[in-house]
C-alpha cells in the first residue's frame, strides 16, 4: 500500500513510500518508488518475493506496471530487499535497468548460492519469504557499482545519486536524492525504527555484517551527504537524519559491547539473544516488542556474534 509521498522540488517529482506488507506484517518493510515530471520511473527495493502481489497493487494505484519501470535498484541481496527483482526485472519486458553493488551482480544472474545461504541462516522458513528468480542480462541492462565508488541515474528531472553503503552487507548501496531538500534512501545502513514500536535497534545481521565498516558508512554518509530527510526501509520517513545518524552509531557500539560481555562471560547463544530482546523491552519500559521486531533483533544479535567470533 502508498503511505506517503513527498515533493521533489515542488514539482520535478515525487517519492512515494510503498508498505510492502512483508509476512502479513504492516509498516515493516519498505520500498521506495520515485516518479519524475517526465513519467520516469525509479523502484527503489522490491521486498520480498512472497510480496510481489501486494507491490504490484500498490503500483497500480498510481497507474504504474512493471512495464513502466524505466530503473530497479535494489540496495542490496538480503530478500526483504532484493526478493522480487527478478520478477519486476522480467515483468519490464527488458525496459528496465537495474543498478546494484558490483558484488550483488552475479548473485542477481543466478541466486543460487544467495537462496543456499538464506536457508543455512533461516532454515524452512525461507519458504515464506518466497524465491528470487534470476536476472537475464541480455534482456535488462545491469549496471554494478563498485565500492567507493557510485552511480548517477538521470531519471529526467531528477537525479538519483547510488553510493556504495558497506557494513549491513559487503554489497549495500544507498540512493541520494538531489534538491533543495536533499534526500538519502538508506537503505540498511541505519538502525531500525518500527513505528508500532518505536526504538531503534540495529540491524546487524549474519553472514557478514561489520561493525567499523557499518560505522565508517554511516559516518561517511552523515558527513559527506547534505542529507534532510531519510527513507528507511524498516521503517518510514524521517527528517532528523541527524539523530538517525547518531543512534545508528551508539546502538552498535552498545550492542557489540553487551554481546561481547556477554561471550566472555560464556553465555550461549540464545542465552545472549533472550537477553537482548530484554534490553530492548526495558529501553521501552517493559513493553514486549511484537513477534516479526523479536526476529529482528534475534537476527542482529546473530549478526554481531558471528562478527565477533569469526
Amino acid at each position: 500500500m502508498i503511505l506517503n509521498s513527498i515533493d521533489i522540488d515542488h514539482g520535478r517529482g515525487k517519492v512515494y513510500l510503498v508498505d510492502t506488507v512483508a509476512l502479513g506484517n504492516v509498516r515493516a518493510v519498505a520500498c521506495y518508488l520515485i516518479v519524475d515530471s517526465t513519467g520516469k520511473v525509479a523502484l527503489v527495493d522490491t521486498g520480498y518475493a512472497s510480496s510481489i502481489d501486494e507491490l504490484l497493487r500498490s503500483l497500480a494505484t498510481l497507474n504504474i506496471g512493471t512495464k513502466d519501470i524505466d530503473w530497479i535498484v535494489p540496495t542490496h541481496l538480503h530478500l526483504d530487499h532484493a526478493g522480487a527483482v527478478g520478477h519486476i526485472a522480467r515483468g519490464s519486458k527488458g525496459k528496465g535497468k537495474i543498478v546494484a553493488h558490483e558484488r550483488a551482480v552475479k548473485h542477481l544472474i543466478d541466486p543460487s548460492r544467495l537462496i543456499a545461504s538464506v536457508k543455512q541462516v533461516f532454515g524452512d522458513y525461507v519458504e515464506s519469504f518466497g524465491y528470487p528468480i534470476a536476472v537475464d542480462p541480455e534482456n535488462n541492462t545491469i549496471i554494478g557499482v563498485s565500492k567507493g565508488g557510485e552511480h548517477t541515474i538521470n531519471l529526467g528531472s531528477v537525479e538519483l545519486r547510488c553510493v556504495t553503503a558497506e557494513g549491513h552487507a559487503p554489497h549495500q548501496i544507498a540512493v541520494y536524492i538531489n534538491g533543495s531538500k536533499p534526500m538519502l534512501i538508506t537503505a540498511d545502513s541505519v538502525s531500525m525504527l518500527y513505528p508500532d514500536y518505536p526504538c531503534y535497534i540495529p540491524t546487524t545481521p549474519p553472514p557478514s555484517f561489520d561493525a567499523d565498516e557499518a560505522i565508517a558508512t554511516v559516518e561517511r554518509l552523515s558527513s559527506r551527504l547534505d542529507v534532510e530527510m531519510l527513507f528507511m526501509p524498516h521503517f518510514g520517513i524521517s527528517s532528523e537524519p541527524d539523530a538517525v545518524f547518531n543512534a545508528t552509531i551508539e546502538g552498535i557500539n552498545e550492542w557489540v559491547g553487551i554481546i561481547r560481555q556477554l561471550l566472555s562471560e560464556g553465555y550461549s547463544h540464545k542465552a545472549i539473544e533472550d537477553r537482548m530482546v530484554e534490553h530492548v523491552k526495558y529501553k521501552k519500559s517493559g513493553m514486549s516488542p511484537p513477534s516479526y521486531i523479536i526476529n529482528s533483533i534475534r537476527n542482529s544479535v546473530k549478526g554481531i556474534i558471528t562478527y565477533l567470533t569469526r
